[in-house]
C-alpha cells in the first residue's frame, strides 16, 4: 500500500473541510467563554452550545466528506487516478474520523480543565462531563459508519435523525442515576461502577462501529 497516496487523500479532505473544523473550534471556545459568567443562564447556554457544536459537526462531516463527494462525482475523478479501492477506503475512513476527533478531543480536554480549575464547580461533575462527551462521539461514529458503508444520503440522514433525537433521552436516563447525580457535589471525581460501565460502553461502541466500518470499507472493490 502506497502510504504517500493515502496521506495525500487525507490532507485533501482536511483542506476541503478546514472551515468546518475551525468553526467548530470557535463555537466550542465561545461556549467556554460564556461559561465564565457565573450564573445559571450562562451555564445552560454555554453547556448546550458546547455540545451542539460537536453534534452539528458530527452530522455535517459524513455528508460533506462522503455523500457529497459521490453526488458531485468527485470520486469518479479520484478513482481514475493511480489510487486503489483499498487506498481510497482507508483514506476516507481515517480523514472522516480524524476531522471529528480533533475538535472533539480539544473540546473535551478544555471542558475538563475548565471544570477542574473553577473553585465554584465541584470536581465530582468531571465523570459526567466525560460521559456527555462520549454521546456525540458514538453518534458521529454511527452516522459516519452509515455514510461510509451505505454511501446513501437517505440512510445517512436517517442515522443522523435517530442519533440527534436520542441524545436528550439518553441524557435523561443517565442524569437520573443516583450513583451519577449523587456525586455531582463531590470535591473529587467519583468513578463509580455505573460511570465506568457507561464510559467503557461508549468507548466499546465507538470502537466496534468504526472497526466494522473500516473492515467493510476495506473489502469494497468498487466506489464508482
Amino acid at each position: 500500500m502506497n502510504s504517500p497516496v493515502i496521506r495525500t487523500l487525507i490532507l485533501k479532505d482536511w483542506r476541503l473541510h478546514r472551515l468546518h473544523i475551525i468553526l467548530s473550534l470557535v463555537a466550542s471556545g465561545a461556549a467556554l467563554l460564556v461559561l465564565q459568567f457565573r450564573n445559571e443562564a450562562a451555564f445552560v447556554i454555554g453547556s448546550v452550545w458546547l455540545f451542539v457544536s460537536l453534534i452539528v459537526l458530527g452530522s455535517m462531516l459524513p455528508v460533506s466528506n462522503v455523500i457529497n463527494e459521490r453526488k458531485k462525482q468527485s470520486v469518479v475523478f479520484l478513482m481514475s487516478l493511480p489510487v486503489s479501492a483499498l487506498q481510497y477506503a482507508v483514506s476516507k475512513v481515517v480523514s472522516t474520523i480524524g476531522m471529528f476527533l480533533a475538535p472533539w478531543g480539544a473540546s473535551a480536554v478544555a471542558a475538563t480543565i475548565f471544570a477542574l480549575s473553577r473553585r465554584d464547580i465541584p470536581n465530582g461533575i468531571v465523570p459526567f462531563i466525560l460521559i456527555l462527551f462520549g454521546l456525540p462521539l458514538v453518534g458521529f461514529c454511527l452516522v459516519a459508519g452509515t455514510a461510509l458503508i451505505s454511501e446513501s444520503e437517505g440512510w445517512t440522514i436517517s442515522a443522523t435523525i435517530v442519533c440527534n433525537s436520542s441524545y436528550g433521552l439518553i441524557y435523561y436516563f443517565i442524569v437520573r442515576n443516583p450513583a451519577i447525580n449523587g456525586a455531582f457535589k463531590s470535591p473529587t471525581p467519583v468513578w463509580s461502577p455505573p460511570v465506568l460501565m457507561i464510559l467503557a460502553g461508549e468507548a466499546l461502541a465507538a470502537g466496534l462501529i468504526m472497526g466494522l466500518t473500516f473492515y467493510l470499507q476495506s473489502r469494497k472493490r468498487e466506489f464508482v
